[in-house]
């Protein structure tokens, strides 16, 4: 189970930084020299840097102006450089450039859409949810099915759920039964060979690639079995990760991963640790407070306490509770040990792809 590779996400940020860094020394080789044809080459290359940190970071909204205005720059230097660079003195060049960068992208600004990072209520392009929704997952008639060497392997066959808001869900079944199967497909990671699948009233199989990466950043928190923790960077930094891609800033960030470090009972001799050196349990709470990062309405867990002992697992599982009752948040967690299973409010039983029974549990159930 894959969301997104954090490791990725460092890179893109190196790499706009390295972006900004040449257009900067860009910049400057404008100011030293007046020779228009490294002016110009320098142009086209920082505009070729530019498009390609846009598009390998995937950023959007008021980041891609900010890129687009710089390509319209060197675009607008570049061209007033070629066709006047031999007539005109070059700081009069510099002086028409920077006119003409100005309006050009100005108006790329203007018209580019933008995304508000801190809105929970809308993904992509003006995608809107229904945060007052009674069923916060809706599964109607889900079929899965995969094609391994020439072989048709029926993952779900008709799946139909309905999961409110603030609910603690298991799914629990046999090795195959397609429980992972099934948490892939509520959490976005693939899409139904038929069905449809609603998150807060909005139909995810119909989004394209763009607009899930944006769903999964903005209302799924993921937890799983091996933690997926970067192991060469702080506790906090891990905590962050999913705020960076949200475009949050560095302070907003900052204060919120310690907040959740500290709700999840890890206080600050632990912030500027790598992973490697905490516990198995420590590191699972770690990556409960990444989860949590960007308040999301969904937490799905892939086998929370595979990897943990009995007590350890007791542990996780009542901050899963804990949480699930202070934010509200809807908790789904996949498992195949009845113990952890009995913690929700409510198991789906899942044999050979079909949702076999409901069984209501834990507090619910006295």
């Amino acid at each position: 189970m894959v969301v997104y590779n954090p490791v990725k996400v460092l890179h893109n940020v190196r790499i706009l930084n390295i972006a900004l860094v040449i257009v900067i020394i860009d910049r400057l080789l404008i100011l030293v020299t007046d020779v228009p044809s490294i002016v110009f080459v320098a142009s086209v290359f920082t505009i070729l840097l530019s498009v390609f940190a846009l598009l390998e970071a995937n950023i959007h909204g008021r980041a891609s102006s900010i890129f687009l205005f710089v390509s319209a720059s060197e675009i607008s230097n570049g061209i007033v450089q070629f066709i006047a660079g031999t007539n005109l003195s070059s700081g009069y060049v510099l002086y028409m450039s920077a006119i003409l960068a100005f309006i050009l992208g100005g108006f790329i600004c203007i018209l580019l859409p933008t995304t508000n990072p801190s809105s929970n209520n809308s993904v992509g392009s003006g995608l809107r949810f229904d945060p007052n929704s009674e069923y916060v997952i809706e599964l109607d008639n889900v079929y899965k099915d995969y094609y391994v060497g020439g072989i048709v392997v029926h993952a779900l066959r008709g799946v139909s759920l309905k999961i409110r808001r603030g609910e603690f869900v298991a799914i629990m079944g046999p090795s195959g039964s397609g429980k992972s199967t099934l948490l892939n497909m509520i959490g976005a990671l693939d899409k139904p060979t038929k069905g449809k699948i609603y998150i807060e009233g909005v139909d995810i199989s119909q989004l394209n690639d763009n607009q899930l990466a944006e769903l999964r950043n903005k209302k799924i928190g993921f937890i799983f079995q091996m933690f997926n923790l970067i192991t060469r960077t702080s506790v906090l930094r891990n905590v962050e990760l999913p705020s960076i891609v949200a475009g949050k800033s560095k302070k907003e960030r900052i204060e919120r991963a310690k907040k959740l470090l500290e709700i999840m009972g890890l206080d600050s001799s632990v912030f500027k640790r790598r992973p490697v050196y905490l516990s198995g349990g420590q590191q699972q709470r770690v990556a409960i407070a990444r989860a949590l990062m960007n308040n999301p309405v969904i937490i799905l867990a892939d086998e929370p306490t595979g990897n943990l002992d009995s007590k350890t697992g007791e542990e996780v599982m009542k901050y899963l509770r804990m949480l699930n009752k202070k934010f509200n948040t809807t908790v789904i967690v996949v498992t195949h040990d009845r113990a952890v299973a009995e913690t929700a409010d409510k198991i789906f039983h899942i044999r050979d792809g079909k949702i076999i029974r409901e069984e209501i549990v834990g507090e619910k159930a006295k």
